[in-house]
């Protein structure tokens, strides 16, 4: 932290009365004052202190800052937040595999596979690649029909063309005129070549058919032939039967997606719960974060004005009854601390009453961070409420003691440092 942005110790407050002091010290004193002084000692004293100052603060803003962001894992208004985070755990991985939304419901499916979908494929005829063609000299085009979708497609054929390149030319052709639904492929085998067309997504509703508009390359390469039609996926969904265009599928109200893998397996098991040790970390997070603020307010005492912080510690002492369930309590010294197995197996049988208390907690952590770094940081420090107050040399921080000399023999001194 720059000292710069310490503005609020008063100068202005300290040397005008440091000042004033020497003034009534040569009146009153019942000796021979010494007639000269010299403020730079005063000014360099205080620049320490302002640096110091500086020091601590900063480190009240990371230490409050810290305390912020762990608060904001238990926040149920952050959708990434810890506390709003998912699990969906298969019991047949290999079967299917399973992600659920912040907030899904906790809950159990069972996933019975009967068949996955699949994409329909058209498969050509397999011939000597260098063999002379069969389609027809001249211009050749073919339609792709879709549901209610055509789609036309042409190239030129010449007489000379062999049966590899007359594959080429459609595969071209399918590639490369408007945006095809189906997806062309050479098939190789040894020296015999075969074109083969894949529809473009899985389902019944992807399923497609082909045409030949003029010339006869179609029916020439046998591409019409049905080798594998589309189908879709057919699944019981505890105990319901439903049907899919596609393996990946929606549950509980589309708060779990599934991806289902292979069928005829035994009944699979989606397990929807709360990413337990993701929040169990982040709960020593906060309980570290906080602890640490406090020992370093602690350590601060004759620095900082704490007793404008004791928010922390007041919110910790209210919400110690219901946390103690949880194994988190308050210590006489004011830090928490957290027990990792009990706060196990409370947290998986009352899960819904831990995230509402510690909703309460995180919220109040979070605005009492929040007010240490909206606040000016200067008011933390006790030279500040020393300098501003009717008696400011009445205190006994550290940075008024040098004045309690003056004011109390009301010798007209040189204070050096």
């Amino acid at each position: 932290m720059k000292v710069n942005r310490i503005s609020h110790i008063p100068f202005s407050q300290r040397v005008g009365r440091y000042h004033f002091q020497m003034v009534q010290a040569k009146l009153h004193t019942p000796v021979d004052p010494i007639i000269s002084y010299n403020l730079q000692p005063f000014y360099t004293r205080e620049q320490q202190w302002m640096t110091e100052l500086s020091d601590s603060l900063s480190r009240l803003y990371r230490y409050s800052s810290d305390l912020d962001k762990a608060a904001r894992e238990f926040d149920p208004e952050r959708k990434d937040s810890a506390i709003n985070e998912r699990l969906a755990i298969s019991s047949d991985p290999e079967a299917a595999t399973a992600e659920a939304q912040a907030r899904a419901k906790s809950r159990t499916y069972h996933l019975d596979i009967i068949r996955l979908a699949n994409t329909q494929t058209n498969k050509g005829k397999m011939k000597e690649s260098a063999s002379p063609t069969s389609v027809s000299e001249g211009q050749q085009q073919f339609s792709v029909v879709t549901g209610d979708q055509e789609e036309s497609f042409a190239f030129y054929s010449h007489a000379s063309d062999s049966h590899a390149q007359s594959i080429q030319r459609m595969e071209n052709a399918l590639h490369t005129q408007g945006h095809s639904s189906v997806s062309p492929r050479v098939d190789t085998v040894g020296s015999m070549q075969a074109l083969v067309i894949e529809s473009g997504g899985t389902g019944t509703d992807h399923s497609f058919s082909l045409h030949d508009q003029k010339g006869n390359s179609v029916r020439a390469l046998g591409i019409q032939h049905v080798e594998t039609p589309a189908r879709d996926a057919e699944f019981l969904l505890d105990g319901s039967l439903h049907y899919s265009s596609d393996n990946r599928i929606s549950i509980g109200n589309g708060e779990v997606r599934v991806s289902m893998l292979q069928a005829g397996r035994d009944t699979v098991s989606i397990t929807v719960s709360p990413a337990t040790e993701r929040l169990l970390q982040q709960t020593q997070r906060l309980v570290s974060s906080f602890n640490r603020l406090q020992l370093f307010l602690h350590e601060q005492q004759e620095t900082l004005a704490t007793q404008k912080l004791e928010t922390f510690e007041r919110v910790a002492q209210a919400a110690n009854g219901v946390l103690n369930q949880y194994g988190i309590r308050l210590l006489p010294d004011g830090q928490l601390e957290l027990d990792d197995q009990t706060w196990l197996e409370a947290v998986q049988v009352h899960y819904d009453e831990f995230a509402e208390a510690m909703k309460g907690l995180s919220k109040q952590f979070r605005e009492e961070a929040l007010r240490v770094q909206t606040m000016p940081l200067g008011s933390f420090s006790r030279s500040f409420d020393d300098a501003g107050s009717q008696l400011p040399y009445a205190s006994l921080s550290p940075s008024s003691l040098r004045y309690l000399h003056v004011a109390s023999t009301g010798l007209f001194i040189n204070l050096l440092f």
